[in-house]
Formats: C-alpha cells, structure tokens, sequence
C-alpha cells in the first residue's frame, strides 16, 4: 500500500505535484480508451484520493488548493462568454434566448422536485441541486465540436445556449445557496427569500461592473501594444477572481462578464482570450484531479437516488425545455431536435460550484457532502454519456465535417439582413455597408473610405447582373480574406440591371488587396447560385436569416460554395 502523505506534513507543492502526475496520466489513459479526457482526470483523482489508494489525504486539500481551482474556473468563464459576441448572435439572439431560458427552467424545475419528492431530499437541497443541473459543460462541448470539426447556424446556438444556461446557473446558485444557507440558520422562509434577491442582485450587477471595468483595463493594454499577451490575461483573470472574493462577488460571473466584454471588443482584443491556451489543459487537469480527490463515496449509499433522480430529470428537463425553446423562438427543426441531444454534458462549472460550496461554512458539512457526491456521481455519467450525445446531435444536424476554408465563407446567418427597406438602389449600399462594418467590427475611421469604393464602383458600372439580384463590391487595403454580407430586400430598387427589373438580392463583396484571383472565382459562384431559379425563389421568400442560411446550406450550393482543399485535391487528381 503506498505511504499516506498527509497533506500538512507534504506541502501544497508535493501534492499538487501528485495530482499533476495522476490527472496527466488518467488523461493519457481516457484517450486510448476513447472516453473523455475529463473523466480519466477525475477518475485519477479518485483513484489517489483517501477511497482509492490513499496516496494524499488531509482535510485542507481542496481547501488550500482552492485558489488553483478558483482559477481554472474564471479561466472556463471568460472563454465561455467570449462566445456571446452579439455580431455572431445578432439575428439568432429569439432563439437562442428561447432555448436558453427553456432548458435552463426544464433542468431546474424537474431536478428540483425529482430529489425533493422522488428521493426525498430537504426542499432547499434540492434547490441547489436542481441551480446547479442547469449548467452544461462548456469545455467538453468545445472539444466534441472541434473533434468532429463542426461548424454552421446549430454549433453557434449550442456554443451560445450553453454559455447562456452557465450564467443562469451561476446566478441560480448564488441565489439558492444564499437561501439554503440563511434558511438552515434562521429556520424561516420570507427574511431569507428577501436576502436571497438582494445578495443575487448584488452578485450579478456587481460582477458585471467589475467585469466590464476589468474588460477595459485589458482592451487599453492589448491596444498599447507593449505587453505580452499571455501576462495581460493572466494577471486579469487573477483580478477577476481575487477582487470578486474581495468583495463578496461571484468569481465565475464576473470573469464570464469579462469574456463577453471581451468577446465583443476588437478582433485583437478577441483573440486575446486564446493566450493561456498553452497552460488550460494543464489546469484542467489538475482542476478535475483535485474534485476527484475530494469526492466523498462514504456518502454514495444515501446519495444513490438522489444522483439517479438528479441525472434521470436533467437529461428529461434540458430535452424537453430545448425542444419547447426551439419552437418557441421559431427555430429550425433540425436545431431545436439537435438542441435537445446536445446539452447532456456536465462538468466544469458545476464542479466549480460544488467546490465553492465546499467552502461555505454557512451550511453543514453533510449536506455539503450530499450535494457534492450526487453532482460529482452525475458528471463522471454526463461526462462518459455526453459527449456521445453531443457528437450525435452534431451530426443530426449534419454540421460535422463542415468547418474548413470555403470559396464563400461569409455565406453564413449572422452575415445576412432580411426585410430590408429602402427608396433607393443608394440608401440600400448605405445600409448593407453599415450592416457589414457592424457584423465585421470594421474600425470607425475605415468605414467611410470603404463606402467611398462601393459607390465609385456603382457609378462607374452597374453590378447589378439581372434576375432581380446585384452584387456590388468595394476594396480595402488589408485583409485575410474575401468578407461579405448578404441583403434581402422587401421592395425591389432600381439597380439599372441588364434586364431592366428592379433588384431585391445584394451580395456586398468586400475584397482585400492581393486576392483578385480570389475575387473573381468569388464573383461567379455568386452569380452561379443566384441563377439557380429554385434557390432564388426560396431566397425571396426567406422568413429569417437563419431561414435564407438552410436555404444556402441546401443541397444544390455546395457545387458553387465548395470546400477548398476539396477543389484542390480534386485538381491535383486531376492533373495525376
């Protein structure tokens, strides 16, 4: 049996040390079994922990390695809100939200009376239990959508629910662990539902404030250009966490506010949120190991219906409550069915919230346990079940495969404005320029010598092409690549076209210097798939963006829409 190391007598450093060496190793293990990197991390935890083979023990473990868990923690949070950039969601906001808020409700609700009358836990319990069902693993969502290399309109809902269901779930917790808390102290119902609201209040409009406060300072710093990009985050996440503790804040609601602030900055403030990518796997690592080294299984035989209920009633409550969002926010059938399948997977948040709650001394130890077991017992399940889920539902979706280099890349829904109105051919390049300049984060300063090249193109020769459709273009003296948008207009304009007919389909192409080859293998693929009278005449009658894109995404466009490096190798098969 290998020595006990009590974690006094070890130090932090040694243990943190063994639990580098477990989680890494669990890691290695979960990839040749094809199982989920985060549960080898915690299966090794447990595996180490005093119910395997005891090799650290010591009541202060998670306690005094909490600062590293709290960490990782805004890490995850920050990530997950740089996927609410509103040029990304702008005209999937009704659906997301929907979904959002429906899942979020079905998982709360049914966990909630699920473990209060099935398994007959205390009503404040399963409270909490229900808050922290909620949440969906972010972490694990990212590696299944990057795995099978996914991409369209049902990867950025799910990206997008799911940071939506983490900062309700976050907000959930604060408030009913407040409740449980003050209950069991006071014993009364009314005096704690109040100081509930009021402590949640604080905590969302306090973390916001200080997450948005803390967005600019690294927003001013990244745009000096005299920092190192890895020392900005890093030492901004450790204020996010450190001034949230300081004052009484949640740390994973103000970084995750620090990520939307982020998210939508800049592209270079953006793609700063990437610097510690070197390091997060390592972080994970020990995050997970450590929550697998504090699961308590002397709890397991009164916790065993509590975390079947808790996980029976999650799974039924986020796939009822996406499909109900799904219809309510007048998505496609193909997202809200995917959306249904695609939320089953649980681990870093609600780990980070057993773990704060942990350390909450308002609240008995053995409530404490209970909780922690039957989250920790439902994640190693989600966490084996989920990504299988998710990766099915990506596939439902018929999204996998999808995200490589396409001729066309911005035929994608938050690029496209439907319903447009106006008088004139002028006023409608006014409007598809802004909406371009708004949908690309296109600096104040750069937006007018744009529209300056759009127009000097129009007045020097008509692009509209005929067939009711016109695809106009400008010029920018840097880029990495063609951009554009696409308008549906409610009225036809006058675009002097080749046929006479007025125009209701735009196409603004906005090409940089040095893609002129580019430029013009772009053009005739548009000109292409507005000839196709099917695809035209669905495209007039598009109800949404998210409608014109399944249009778009139809079988008939792939032949002009086509994937690069699929026209390359067939060139190369070619001239072999």
């Amino acid at each position: 049996m290998p020595a006990v190391l009590e974690f006094g007598e070890a130090g932090p450093l040694l243990v943190l040390g063994i639990i580098l060496v477990a989680g890494t190793v669990g890691g290695m293990l979960a990839r040749w079994a094809h199982i989920p990197v985060i549960t080898g991390n915690l299966l090794a935890g447990l595996l180490i922990g005093p119910y395997g083979l005891n090799m650290v023990t010591g009541a202060d473990i998670a306690g005094s390695l909490r600062p590293l868990s709290t960490f990782a923690m805004a890490l995850i949070a920050v990530a997950v809100g740089s996927q609410l950039s509103y040029r990304r969601i702008h005209n999937a906001l009704r659906r997301i939200i929907s979904i959002a808020m429906c899942e979020t409700a079905g998982a709360v609700i049914l966990v909630t009376l699920a473990t209060r009358y099935v398994a007959g836990v205390h009503w404040t319990t399963a409270f909490v239990l229900g808050c922290i069902a909620a949440a969906t693993a972010p972490a694990t969502t990212v590696a299944v959508i990057r795995e099978t290399h996914a991409k369209g309109s049902f990867v950025k809902t799910l990206l997008s629910v799911v940071a939506l269901d983490n900062m309700f779930c976050i907000m959930l917790f604060a408030f009913s662990s407040t409740l449980m808390a003050d209950f069991l102290a006071s014993g009364t119902g009314s005096m704690s539902i109040r100081w509930a609201l009021a402590h949640t209040a604080w905590q969302f409009f306090g973390s916001i404030l200080l997450g948005v406060l803390l967005g600019v300072v690294t927003k001013r710093l990244v745009h000096r250009g005299k920092s190192h990009d890895f020392s900005v985050v890093f030492v901004v996440i450790l204020l996010s966490a450190g001034l949230s503790s300081y004052f009484d804040l949640n740390a994973l609601l103000t970084s995750l506010f620090l990520g939307v602030y982020l998210g939508n900055s800049s592209e270079e403030v953006t793609r700063q949120t990437e610097a510690l990518e070197p390091i997060e796997m390592l972080l994970f690592a020990c995050f997970f190991t450590l929550a697998g080294a504090s699961l308590h299984l002397n709890t397991i035989p009164a916790a065993g219906l509590p975390c079947l209920a808790y996980l029976l009633a999650r799974f039924a409550g986020k796939a009822m409550g996406a499909c109900a969002g799904g219809l309510l926010g007048q998505s496609s059938k193909r997202i809200w069915l995917s959306s249904s399948l695609g939320l089953v997977p649980q681990a870093g948040v609600a780990i980070g919230l057993v773990v704060l709650l942990g350390g909450d001394d308002r609240i008995d130890a053995e409530l404490r346990a209970l909780i922690e077991t039957v989250v920790l017992g439902a994640v190693i399940v989600n966490e084996i079940a989920g990504p299988l889920f998710t990766r099915l539902a990506l596939r439902l979706a018929n999204e996998t495969g999808k995200d490589r280099r396409r001729l066309i890349e911005f035929l994608q829904e938050e690029f496209i404005l439907v319903d447009v109105e106006a008088k004139d051919k002028w006023e409608a390049l006014r409007k598809l320029t802004d909406f371009y300049c708004r949908t690309h984060n296109v600096p104040a300063a750069d937006r007018a010598p744009l529209y300056a090249t759009i127009e000097q193109r129009e007045k020097d020769h008509s692009t509209a092409i005929g067939r009711g459709a016109a695809i106009p273009h400008g010029r920018i003296d840097r880029g990495t690549g063609i951009r554009g948008v696409l308008a549906i207009l409610k009225q036809g304009v006058g675009f002097d076209a080749p046929d006479g007919g007025p125009v209701r389909l735009m196409m603004l192409v906005v090409t940089p210097k040095g893609h002129e080859k580019e430029h013009l293998e772009v053009m005739s693929s548009l000109a292409q798939i507005i000839s196709h009278e099917a695809i035209r005449t669905r495209l007039l009658a598009a109800i949404n963006a998210n409608d014109a894109w399944e249009i778009i995404e139809s079988e008939e466009t792939p032949t002009y829409n086509y994937f690069l490096e699929d026209s390359a190798a067939e060139g190369e098969k070619a001239s072999s």
